[in-house]
């Protein structure tokens, strides 16, 4: 869907999502720094939390991503994320894949567009086109990922929670949760913590949690940081934190009104 913010701006500050940019120091003030007629593209079947924010322009491609994450990146409507993520600048996405098994990779065998349009009409020929289908496969962020500076990801990557992907790596398969990896292409460098603490955190599921919930305990210490959050539920009956996320039938909506 493609919308106006003027159309979706107090909707945006009423469930507090964050389109930062110049000027922008409060959640009242979310999108000003766009035109009225900027165009934002949301995603099909997006789930947006309250509590995210996209700087520097990134809004205009709106996907879904959960509370207390946020991109300085327009991501694509390919990607999904958890919360607690952090995305820097420079994020990109590997472009379409090419047929590697056939005798040339080139499109001009399989894609009859602009360039192959004009030289038959040149020509006055006719070219027979091979089927060739190639599907993006969508891309999975998970819960606690930080994601440096000018990262490439192939497509149908999952990056799981908790990991850390180095400035400037190339991802091109799914990455382990709590693993830090970085090069080209990505390799593991070392897990963030000892195995059975990851295993710890895995189970905990501490994302499910708002910050508030959480913040007596010290997450300076990993070690003891799930059997912690296991204490607090238990003693406290302690809920997750599930706010009403923002759906495509809300932008919808919005987008009916004159």
């Amino acid at each position: 869907m493609r919308i106006t913010i003027s159309k979706i701006r107090d909707l945006l500050e009423e469930q507090r999502v964050f389109l930062m940019g110049a000027g922008v120091n409060s959640v009242m003030q979310t999108g000003a720094s766009y035109r009225d007629d900027q165009i934002i593209n949301i995603q099909p079947g997006i789930r947006l939390e309250p509590y995210t924010t996209f700087w520097s322009g990134s809004g205009r491609n709106l996907v879904s991503m959960g509370a207390f994450s946020y991109t300085h990146t327009p991501l694509p409507h390919l990607v999904s994320v958890g919360r607690y993520t952090s995305i820097a600048t420079g994020f990109k996405i590997m472009g379409d894949n090419h047929p590697i098994e056939w005798l040339s990779t080139s499109p001009v065998f399989y894609n009859k567009r602009l360039m192959m349009g004009t030289f038959e009409e040149d020509m006055t020929v006719a070219g027979t086109y091979q089927e060739y289908s190639y599907q993006p496969q969508p891309i999975s962020i998970g819960n606690d990922v930080w994601i440096g500076e000018n990262v490439t990801l192939a497509h149908g990557v999952s990056l799981g929670d908790g990991c850390v992907v180095a400035s400037n790596a190339v991802v091109t398969k799914d990455v382990q949760p709590y693993t830090i990896v970085g090069g080209i292409p990505a390799k593991p460098i070392r897990p963030r913590f000892d195995e059975k603490t990851i295993d710890a955190l895995i189970r905990a599921q501490w994302w499910r949690y708002s910050p508030d919930q959480i913040s007596a305990l010290d997450v300076r210490d990993p070690k003891n940081f799930a059997p912690r959050l296991a204490s607090l539920v238990s003693e406290t009956n302690l809920a997750p934190y599930q706010p009403k996320p923002l759906t495509y039938a809300d932008f919808e909506k919005r987008a009916g009104q004159p």
